[in-house]
């Protein structure tokens, strides 16, 4: 097996939050990561921004249209063969009810329970980072 540089796949995905839940997107299990739980979004295309990927991602993934925020995580995951380099935005839903079109269910979950779900690894990182910021805003008296 050559020793060349594994592929790297820029990937956005979305923190959309309602009433204390968040949306979250189940894979189709004959997809990589299949039954596994993530944000939802999808891989950037060349030539795409991460905003322009996501919206797009979200549009044919869920059927919904969203207004993307500000990017609040990113972290790069080896999963063996390749690498992802997953970005997390805020995102609100501006049309539509959130369908599953392009994974196998899409639910909203109270956060507190988001950790439980069986997260995609890189997903699951994303999740520590957002509980850690969470941890030390309320250590130092913010919201």
């Amino acid at each position: 097996m050559g020793r060349g540089r594994k592929p790297v796949i820029k990937v956005a995905a979305a923190l959309i939050l309602r009433k204390g839940e968040v949306l979250m997107a189940k894979r189709h299990r004959d997809d990589v990561q299949g039954g596994l739980w993530e944000f939802p979004g999808g891989a950037l295309e060349p030539g795409e921004s991460l905003r322009d990927c996501l919206a797009r991602e979200l549009r044919e993934e869920l059927g919904i249209q969203v207004e993307v925020g500000e990017e609040v995580a990113a972290v790069p995951y080896d999963y063996g063969g390749f690498i992802v380099h997953l970005y997390l935005f805020r995102a609100r839903v501006t049309r539509g009810k959130p369908t599953p079109l392009g994974c196998e269910e899409v639910r909203w979950v109270p956060w507190e329970e988001v950790k439980k779900l069986s997260l995609a690894p890189a997903d699951r990182e994303l999740l520590k980072l957002l509980e850690a910021e969470q941890g030390s805003k309320h250590r130092a008296g913010g919201d």
